[in-house]
């Protein structure tokens, strides 16, 4: 119990000016989606294609409240 305050106390400096995850905006995500759909796309992998396209459009529209990429079509 001691040792884990004293832990807590010695990196609360340290978690208080690490930086916080960058975050994407959401064309920089469309972006990144749609290269890897056209990647799976030109491999010929239909069925790759359509789970990058059904989990990328559910990724989207969870990360970024229903929006989605008006650039990336389906395959």
């Amino acid at each position: 119990m001691v040792l884990a305050a004293v832990l807590a106390s010695a990196l609360a400096p340290v978690l208080a000016v690490a930086p916080a995850r960058a975050q994407m905006s959401l064309d920089q995500t469309c972006a990144k989606f749609s290269g890897k759909l056209d990647v799976a796309v030109a491999s010929g992998d239909t069925v790759k294609a359509r789970q990058i396209y059904t989990e990328g459009s559910k990724r989207v529209a969870s990360h970024f409240n229903g929006a989605t990429c008006p650039n990336v079509k389906a395959p």
